[in-house]
């Protein structure tokens, strides 16, 4: 466990960009106007691309945990600035893969980079935005971050990289199975989304300059954070509120025969008659809609998507409880609100 140490609050300097005074804020303004600045309107061929993927941004959770995590440690945010964006690129290019791998047409409300530029584009753009995660860390590197620091960075970066790609793999090795144990799924999300939620804290923490007991907390912090927003993305598309609301195909899970952790809790408990409706929904019905419909009326009988969301408190939860053994600092509170912000208003 690692001792507690009294982290004082850092100060803007003379031209620094402002620190955020709300959990709310989670850097986004900042964030964006450096994506805006990168790739700026009149942009053009690749980097037209990548405007395209990364204006407007997403939700901005691996970048704002890269900054937070930094700040949490006593970094200092220009210097872990290009980490943040670099990170949210490497994001977004595997967004520009999934779309193609799931033939989704819509992402984040409006046409996929591969349905907007053509496929061949899309994963070329895609690839580079996971070496410009690479080459963050040489920015930071200039802007003063030790060398040693950035070493250990890169490091998390390649091994998550790794895992990450494992994840996919495992998840296209997956569909069409219901015999699916939890502990398998739960194995997958963590490679495919908690992988990196937890390198951002890592790398956030280890760039600004974070002790190992504690960059290794606030890693744990974002595997258990990862889980709980992998089983909220699953369960929405089951949920006729939240599905209205995700800016992307509702069916594609169904389209593509994924298992996710839903649909194996309903699989586990209903009665046959019921387990071979599932079955035939999401194996062999060839009208998605009609499938969506007759999965999310066998997980109502069977209660699969309460126990999906007290599955994801409860990873929100231990990820809440890790930040207690940090020192209670502004900082600190900010990165708790990043695990309190993946439940559904509704």
């Amino acid at each position: 466990m690692p001792v507690p140490v009294p982290v004082p609050e850092p100060q803007p300097q003379p031209g620094s960009p402002p620190y955020p005074t709300s959990p709310r804020v989670e850097f986004a303004e900042l964030l964006e106007a450096e994506f805006v600045r990168r790739w700026p309107g009149r942009s053009a061929g690749l980097d037209a691309v990548h405007r395209y993927a990364m204006v407007p941004p997403g939700k901005l959770l691996r970048p704002s945990l890269v900054l937070h995590a930094a700040l949490t440690v006593g970094g200092e945010l220009d210097a872990v600035l290009p980490a943040a964006v670099g990170i949210e690129g490497a994001h977004v290019g595997s967004l520009l893969h999934d779309d193609i791998i799931d033939r989704d047409t819509e992402r984040r409300g409006r046409a996929a980079v591969h349905t907007e530029f053509g496929p061949a584009q899309a994963v070329v753009a895609g690839n580079a935005l996971f070496f410009s995660w690479f080459a963050a860390l040489s920015e930071c590197r200039r802007l003063g971050v030790p060398a040693d620091r950035v070493a250990r960075a890169v490091a998390v970066q390649a091994e998550a990289g790794v895992a990450i790609c494992r994840g996919a793999f495992d998840e296209l090795a997956m569909r069409g199975d219901l015999d699916l144990g939890i502990d398998a799924y739960v194995a997958m999300a963590r490679a495919k989304t908690a992988v990196l939620l937890a390198a951002a804290c890592r790398v956030g923490a280890i760039l600004g300059g974070g002790d190992a007991p504690t960059t290794e907390l606030l890693g744990d912090f974002g595997d258990h954070l990862g889980i709980c927003f992998q089983i909220r993305d699953d369960v929405q598309p089951y949920d006729p509120i939240a599905a209205r609301a995700m800016g992307k195909p509702s069916d594609s899970d169904v389209r593509n025969r994924c298992p996710t952790l839903p649909v194996l809790i309903a699989h586990r408990r209903a009665d046959p008659e019921s387990r071979a409706a599932l079955r035939h929904a999401l194996l062999d019905e060839t009208e998605p809609a009609l499938a969506l419909c007759r999965i999310r009326s066998v997980l109502e009988r069977t209660g699969a998507l309460d126990t999906a969301h007290a599955m994801a408190d409860d990873y929100a939860r231990r990820a809440r409880e890790l930040l207690t053994r940090l020192p209670a600092t502004a900082h600190v509170a900010h990165v708790r609100a990043l695990a309190l912000l993946t439940r559904p208003a509704h």
